[in-house]
């Protein structure tokens, strides 16, 4: 297997990012530790020129760390239309599950549509054929793309119909039974069409139960299969508005960052300009305060940073815990998205949600042992 770093024409499956003479004699250090340490010339990835780590060897043979690859191939993530090639030989590699995920999706929208004979058919029949015929120009067959779905079903818990209805409707009684006692990981990440419960529960903006399937673990950027994540599905709903279901995902650490491709794309970019996080890494966001010597009592407490105010360069934020509302500098924000052992918990008990809230982090997180321990 030939190690050479992969050749400056090729990043992203069409080019590589640019190589100086630093970058080089930095590669041969690492090889040269990792060669040091016992590993085989077999064990390093062509990519990053390092010991691998959580190695993906594709058709023809060839590996690479698992973050390595995903980084090569983001474009054609999502992106039909875009070549995914092994970073060495250019030989051919497999569409992404997401690539897969949105042509199952799309067949079961023709299905339903033609059921129901609704209006769109036609156009989304349309889609559809023009998304399976982009996988064929880069020439796959209909056995090989036939198998890749089945392959796709095989490995997929689907999200049974009953239960992205209780999402919908907020019936959280029906979520939590299915989802079991511990929760099953599995089931949470469960999707149809790619979307998550916590999708279907972001667009309805049905906030606490939001809140149960974060506490509970629910990735909370996931893609559907248009590229949207949640929070994005919220602000459609909301009509851009940063409502209580936009506010907390955005305290979960959810990005806006989205991957739907072509002039969809653009317009979304467009109008998410309009929202103020979008300009700053800082607003909306849930932060601890650090670095404030003049109020040592504030440092280590988390809050929520109101706005930015640019003639004073200085953030407008909220503690959590206190309300206290004060101006500080970027250097006394450190942000620190929310967990489920902080601030406060939300319970799903006897029919109706409970939210339990605490004077401190500490006695939220012991509430939180209290709970788990229970339940195992």
């Amino acid at each position: 297997m030939d190690h050479q770093a992969v050749s400056a024409g090729a990043g992203d499956d069409s080019r590589a990012p640019r190589r100086t003479a630093e970058h080089e004699a930095d590669d041969v250090g690492r090889a040269d530790e990792a060669n040091a340490g016992g590993a085989d010339s077999d064990e390093i990835c062509g990519i990053c020129l390092d010991v691998y780590d959580n190695p993906v060897q594709l058709p023809c043979g060839h590996s690479f760390c698992s973050a390595c690859l995903d980084g090569w191939h983001q474009k054609s993530k999502y992106d039909v239309h875009q070549p995914r090639n092994c970073p060495m030989c250019r030989h051919r590699a497999k569409p992404s599950r997401e690539i897969i995920s949105k042509l199952i999706a799309l067949t079961d929208i023709v299905s339903a549509y033609r059921k129901a004979g609704h209006e769109g058919l036609e156009a989304a029949r349309m889609e559809q054929a023009d998304f399976l015929g982009s996988l064929l120009k880069t020439g796959y067959t209909s056995e090989e793309i036939d198998d890749m779905v089945d392959e796709y079903h095989n490995s997929n818990i689907e999200l049974p119909y009953a239960i992205w209805k209780a999402s919908h409707s907020n019936d959280a009684q029906t979520v939590l039974d299915w989802l079991g006692s511990p929760v099953d990981e599995g089931k949470l990440a469960s999707s149809v069409m790619g979307a998550t419960i916590l999708h279907t529960t972001a667009l309805r903006g049905h906030k606490e139960l939001a809140s149960l399937l974060l506490q509970y673990g629910a990735a909370v950027d996931v893609y559907d299969y248009l590229g949207l994540p949640p929070i994005l599905q919220a602000l459609h709903e909301s009509r851009g508005l940063l409502n209580e279901t936009v506010t907390l995902l955005y305290e979960w650490g959810a990005s806006l960052e989205h991957h739907v491709p072509g002039e969809a794309g653009a317009k979304l970019d467009i109008n998410l300009k309009s929202l103020p996080m979008f300009h700053n890494e800082f607003v909306k966001r849930r932060c601890e305060i650090v670095n404030l010597n003049h109020r040592k009592d504030l440092i280590g407490q988390t809050c929520t940073v109101e706005k930015y105010i640019a003639r004073k360069d200085r953030y407008k934020v909220t503690t959590e815990h206190a309300r206290e509302t004060f101006l500080v500098g970027r250097d006394n924000l450190s942000r620190r998205d929310r967990t489920p052992d902080d601030r406060y918990y939300v319970t799903f008990e006897g029919g109706e949600y409970r939210r339990h809230a605490f004077a401190s982090n500490e006695a939220c997180r012991e509430f939180v042992r209290s709970l788990r321990s229970g339940q195992e």
